[in-house]
């Protein structure tokens, strides 16, 4: 395959990173496309479109080193439309509206530039393997940005028979304030168990901690004992 080639040039040509935010079947909405390498204008690749995003990764590179890695994704809450407006708290309205986005895919594609719409061989368009992760929690949120901590799809650490995943944190099927969740307290609080006033910050850590500061535990979902061995 060409691609494998291509990196092993003295000169490569210009990485370029691509990701699909993708919902589960549960939920009807189209998935979403975003780069952050086309210099503030979308970019297309195999007949899809990119649109630009200010996101900034970590952690992809260490998932064969050491313990399962949990990368992040940093997601700007700024969208611009194609006119210039920009539009404000898209990401918090899907956290919101769908518990935090836990569960939901995302998968991360790495190809160069020459295989874009445009480039030398846009016309026979390859990428390296496709990377799947599942957004595991919502690890931060200042209304500007969105932090998201990630699991690997194949990260099948702790399921057992017949077919729970057993995790130190709170399920997603667990709707905070909802039925299995059972909270329905006045004190609100955001995703690092800090006390807020602003309704639109409150939001469940997914971890016993979480419970715990709104005197919950009974509902706590989660395993707290469990732990990962390498």
């Amino acid at each position: 395959m060409p691609i494998q080639t291509d990196i092993q040039q003295l000169a490569p040509d210009a990485l370029i990173l691509l990701y699909e935010l993708r919902p589960p079947p549960s939920v009807h909405a189209a998935p979403l496309r975003f780069t952050a390498s086309g210099n503030g204008q979308p970019l297309r690749f195999q007949n899809q479109q990119y649109e630009a995003w200010a996101v900034e990764a970590s952690g992809f590179d260490s998932s064969n080193k050491g313990p399962v890695a949990r990368p992040k994704l940093s997601i700007s809450n700024v969208a611009m439309l194609p006119d210039g407006r920009a539009v404000h708290g898209l990401f918090t309205a899907l956290v919101q509206q769908h518990q935090g986005l836990v569960g939901w895919t995302i998968i991360r594609r790495v190809t160069y530039a020459r295989y874009l719409a445009g480039g030398d061989l846009a016309d026979s368009p390859e990428m390296h393997p496709e990377e799947i992760w599942l957004i595991n929690r919502r690890e931060a949120d200042d209304g500007t940005t969105l932090v998201f901590e990630l699991r690997s799809a194949l990260d099948m650490s702790g399921r057992s028979a017949p077919g729970v995943l057993v995790t130190r944190y709170c399920p997603a099927h667990v709707r905070y304030r909802g039925p299995d969740c059972g909270y329905l307290g006045s004190a609100m609080f955001d995703v690092h168990d800090q006390p807020v006033a602003d309704p639109a910050q409150d939001a469940c850590s997914k971890c016993l901690s979480g419970c715990r500061v709104r005197c919950n535990l009974d509902n706590f979902a989660g395993f707290p004992g469990m732990r990962r061995y390498g």
